[in-house]
């Protein structure tokens, strides 16, 4: 099957751009992870005579920025990368499109980044990563709190339905 009827078209109407942004939401969320991962340690450690938590997180952030940039473009990339050897199916496409958008776990894990995102930008806001109210500083904290919220992705279990006895 590779020909898309009007009633598929219908569902998801552009969907390489759907997919397109699928890619940047998960180049940031790796990029911000990765980099938290590697940049906190690396801060702690070479803060460990003046451990004052603002300028660290400030660092940490600033790394972020780059690291969650850098995910992006990598993410976009590689996306096209793959399109390219498939010849731009429009079907194959599509059909990812469709997959990403009515996948639960999918939707459930993009939930939990982007409240926790709110979260750590609204922090960011408020204790001043550089300087309080700044839109830097709620940049810096949401892409901090990423890596948070797959966390509690992976911590807390969906509430499952109950098995159904045959």
């Amino acid at each position: 099957m590779n020909d898309l009827d009007d009633e598929q078209r219908a569902l998801i109407p552009h969907s390489l751009r759907e997919l397109t942004l699928h890619c940047i939401y998960k180049g940031l969320q790796l990029g911000s992870t990765v980099t938290l991962l590697t940049a906190l340690p690396y801060q702690l450690y070479k803060s460990k005579k003046n451990p004052s938590l603002i300028p660290i997180l400030s660092r940490v952030g600033r790394a972020t920025i780059f690291g969650a940039g850098t995910g992006v473009v990598l993410s976009v990339a590689l996306m096209h990368a793959k399109l390219y050897k498939e010849q731009y199916n429009e079907y194959k496409i599509w059909d990812r499109a469709y997959r990403l958008r009515y996948s639960q776990n999918q939707n459930r894990v993009d939930k939990f980044t982007f409240l926790s995102s709110i979260a750590g930008g609204l922090t960011g806001l408020l204790i001043g990563l550089p300087s309080k109210m700044s839109p830097l500083s709620a940049g810096k904290g949401a892409l901090i709190g990423i890596p948070f919220g797959l966390l509690a992705h992976v911590l807390i279990k969906p509430l499952q339905q109950p098995p159904i006895d045959k």
